[in-house]
């Protein structure tokens, strides 16, 4: 069992789960370099700590990519000299505000800085932080700008609309004909890549494969998901929720 569900109480792992970020706060202007300062780390009211986080996770996803990290690192610097219980948390909230992609804060390099800073750590041991790697590896692929991972360009040339999805999911199976009666998407190739146990989709407008590996690519908890690729297989549009 992990330290954290050891060392504290259950009412905090209820609070753990709940993803931080703000879809509106201070603002891409703020100034993040201070933002920690003379703050408490956990108030008794845990829930007055988890806006502050999300208020700084929504500064952080909009300011300059090395302010934020730099932020981030004194944040990390605090944590680890003094609260351990409080690096737990805050590492659960920096997986809700930066990785989950129904978060207005997700940020491949905010996300990624934070689990390489945590593994450096060492406050969290491997079994704990395995799972954050296998996250930060499925966030660096299919990034906006990049050769798509899966599927390959269409051989005419259209743009792809992929919608990820498992097919144990109720919302993921109407994802498929809300996305299809969306006139943005007249005249793209719709594929529908299908992980999971499950009968197979039968509704129109889509063409379907079925992924046995898909745990290499796509992490299906986060299902419905869709992204976009041109005719020449480059990623336009990242991980986007579906729902």
């Amino acid at each position: 069992m992990p330290r954290i569900f050891q060392i504290i109480p259950a009412i905090l792992s209820c609070v753990l789960l709940v993803s931080g970020c703000h879809a509106a706060g201070n603002g891409p202007g703020a100034a993040i370099s201070g933002y920690w300062k003379d703050k408490t780390l956990l108030e008794e009211d845990i829930r007055v700590s988890q806006n502050l986080f999300a208020d700084f996770a929504e500064i952080a996803a909009n300011a300059p990519s090395e302010e934020a990290k730099a932020a981030l690192g004194l944040l990390f610097d605090r944590l680890k000299a003094e609260d351990e219980v409080a690096y737990y948390i805050y590492s659960e909230w920096m997986e809700g505000a930066f990785y989950n992609p129904y978060s207005s804060c997700r940020n491949v390099g905010l996300f990624t800085y934070a689990v390489d800073r945590i593994v450096s750590d060492g406050v969290l041991n491997p079994d704990e932080y395995a799972p954050l790697l296998q996250k930060r590896d499925w966030m660096n692929i299919n990034k906006e700008g990049d050769m798509a991972a899966y599927p390959q360009a269409d051989p005419q040339g259209r743009s792809t609309l992929v919608l990820v999805l498992d097919l144990s999911c109720p919302s993921c199976r109407e994802a498929l004909t809300r996305l299809r009666e969306k006139p943005e998407w007249n005249g793209v190739r719709r594929l529908a890549i299908c992980c999971g146990d499950g009968s197979m989709p039968e509704v129109p407008g889509w063409e379907y494969q079925t992924m046995k590996d898909h745990e290499a690519v796509f992490d299906i908890k986060m299902t419905p998901v869709y992204y976009v690729i041109d005719g020449s297989g480059i990623v336009t549009r990242s991980y986007t929720p579906a729902l």
